[in-house]
C-alpha cells in the first residue's frame, strides 16, 4: 500500500512538473502521451469528410491524440472523457485559476479556395455557446460543470456555493419556463385548429369572436411570454456560474 502511495505521489509530482514547464505564451499541443509539441502555427481544421485534424506547422495530427492545445484563439481542452459518447470536442478555457472553466464552442465552416496541401481549405468561424460547460482543477481530468460535480469541488468556499445555488435555481426556472411555453404554444395551436374545424364560415375560417379564437390567442400570448422569460434567464444563467468560479479562484 505504501509502495502504491509513493508511486501515486511521484506521478502527481511528474504531472505538476510537466504542466509547470508549459509556456502558454507559445503555441503548443499537449498530447495524451504527455508529450508537448511547440509550433509557430497551430490550426484546427476539417477535411472533406468533415473530420477534424490539426495542422502544426508542416505536420498533421489527429485530434484524438491531443489533450490540450494553445494557439492564437486561446487555450482549449479535449472534453471527450467528460462526454457520454466519448466524441472528441474542444472547449475553450474562459476562467483560469485553481479551477479552470471551459466553454463549448460550435464552429461553422466557410469554404475558402486559397488552397492548401489538400487543394482546399475550410476556414472556421467559431460561435461561443454557453449550453455546455466543463472544468478541471490544476490541469486534471475534465468534468461536466454540473451542480453535483461543482458542489463537491467548491464546497470549501461558502460564497461560491451560494452563487452555484443561484445558478442552479435560475437554470431550473429557465427549463420550467421553456416547458410551459412549449405546452402553451401547442395548446394554442390545437385550440385554433379545433375552432377552425367547428366553424361554418368556410370563407373566413372561423369567427374571431369565438371562444376558440380568444382562447387560442391567450394561450399563444402566454407561450410567447414564457419563452421570452426563459430566454432572459438563459442570458443571466452563465453569469452566476462564472461568478461562482471567480469567487473560488480569488
Amino acid at each position: 500500500m505504501k509502495h502504491f502511495a509513493t508511486l501515486a505521489a511521484m506521478y502527481l509530482m511528474y504531472i505538476s512538473a510537466v504542466f509547470g514547464q508549459l509556456d502558454e505564451s507559445k503555441n503548443f499541443l499537449y498530447l495524451y502521451s504527455d508529450s508537448v509539441i511547440y509550433a509557430n502555427r497551430i490550426n484546427l481544421r476539417r477535411d472533406f469528410s468533415g473530420s477534424l485534424y490539426f495542422t502544426v506547422d508542416s505536420k498533421i495530427f489527429h485530434p484524438e491524440q491531443v489533450k490540450f492545445f494553445n494557439n492564437y484563439r486561446g487555450f482549449f481542452a479535449n472534453v471527450k472523457d467528460a462526454t457520454f459518447n466519448g466524441e472528441t470536442a474542444f472547449s475553450e478555457r474562459i476562467r483560469k485559476g485553481k479551477l479552470n472553466l471551459f466553454e463549448e464552442k460550435t464552429f461553422t465552416w466557410e469554404y475558402d479556395d486559397d488552397g492548401d496541401v489538400y487543394g482546399r481549405r475550410y476556414r472556421e468561424r467559431p460561435q461561443v455557446s454557453a449550453v455546455r460547460n466543463y472544468y478541471n482543477i490544476d490541469y486534471g481530468k475534465q468534468k461536466k460543470a454540473t451542480y453535483t460535480n461543482l458542489s463537491k469541488d467548491l464546497a470549501g468556499n461558502p460564497e461560491s456555493i451560494q452563487l452555484l445555488n443561484k445558478y442552479e435555481s435560475v437554470k431550473k426556472a429557465k427549463i420550467g419556463l421553456y416547458v410551459g411555453a412549449g405546452a402553451s404554444l401547442l395548446a394554442g395551436l390545437i385550440t385554433f385548429v379545433s375552432g377552425g374545424s367547428k366553424s361554418t364560415d368556410l370563407q373566413h375560417g372561423f369567427n374571431s369572436g369565438s371562444k376558440e379564437f380568444t382562447g387560442g390567442v391567450i394561450l399563444l400570448g402566454l407561450g410567447t411570454g414564457l419563452a421570452t422569460g426563459g430566454y432572459l434567464l438563459s442570458v443571466s444563467e452563465p453569469k452566476y456560474l462564472k461568478a461562482a468560479i471567480d469567487s473560488y479562484n480569488d
